[in-house]
C-alpha cells in the first residue's frame, strides 16, 4: 500500500489547468517544464466515460452516471467502487505476495476447520506447497494450485484469486492526483 502523504510530494509542483469543452473536459496536472508524473483526465461527459494519460499510465473507467468533471468527487475516497468501472488499464492495479498467500490459505483452512483432517488424512504441508508451487507476483496462484487445492478444500475457488493479492496503489495515486489537481483548480476560482 503507498503511502498518500508521501505521494504528494510527487505533485507539489505541479499545476492544474481545465479545458472545458462542453462534453468534454479536460484536466491537465503537470510540472513546468517536465512530463514527469504529468496526468491528464479526460472525461467524455456524454458517454460518462473517463481516460486518464500520462507517463503515470491509462486507464479507461465508465460509468452510467458519474464519470464527469463536476461528478468525479465520489471516487476520491472509495478507491473499491472506482475499481469497479474500470474498463482497462495499462498498469497492474494488484500484485500477489507469495507469503501472504500462504497466510491467507492456512487461515482459509482454519476458518473452514479443516486443518486437523487435513492432517490426518493426507500431507498437510505437501498440499500448501504444490497449490504454491508456480504462484506468480503478477498473476497469484495458477490453475493447476487451485484445481489441487479445490480436491481437498470445498469453496476454494471462491477465494483463490484473492489470496496474496494487494494494491498496486497506482489507482489510489490517479485519485490522489485528481484531488489535488481540481482543489487547486477551485482556489483559482
Amino acid at each position: 500500500m503507498i503511502d498518500l502523504k508521501e505521494q504528494e510530494k510527487r505533485f507539489e509542483n505541479h499545476i492544474a489547468t481545465l479545458a472545458d469543452y462542453g462534453n468534454i473536459k479536460v484536466l491537465d496536472f503537470k510540472a513546468p517544464e517536465t512530463n514527469d508524473d504529468r496526468i491528464r483526465f479526460l472525461f467524455e461527459e456524454d458517454y460518462c466515460k473517463l481516460h486518464i494519460s500520462g507517463d503515470l499510465g491509462e486507464l479507461i473507467a465508465t460509468n452510467y452516471k458519474n464519470m464527469t468533471y463536476d461528478n468525479f468527487d465520489c471516487h476520491i475516497d472509495n478507491v473499491g467502487y472506482f475499481r469497479e468501472k474500470i474498463d482497462c488499464t495499462s498498469r497492474n492495479i494488484y500484485t500477489y505476495d507469495e507469503k501472504l498467500a500462504k497466510k491467507d490459505l492456512l487461515e482459509f483452512i482454519r476458518e473452514c476447520n479443516l486443518e486437523k483432517s487435513l492432517r490426518e488424512k493426507y500431507y498437510f504441508e505437501l498440499i500448501i506447497d504444490d497449490t504454491l508451487e508456480q504462484f506468480s507476483n503478477e498473476y497469484g496462484l495458477n490453475q493447476k494450485g487451485i484445481d489441487i487445492a479445490s480436491t481437498y478444500i470445498d469453496g476454494f475457488g471462491e477465494i483463490a484469486e484473492d489470496l496474496g493479492k494487494e494494491s498496486t496503489g497506482i489507482i489510489e495515486l490517479y485519485l490522489l492526483a485528481f484531488k489535488l489537481a481540481k482543489e487547486q483548480i477551485r482556489m483559482e476560482c
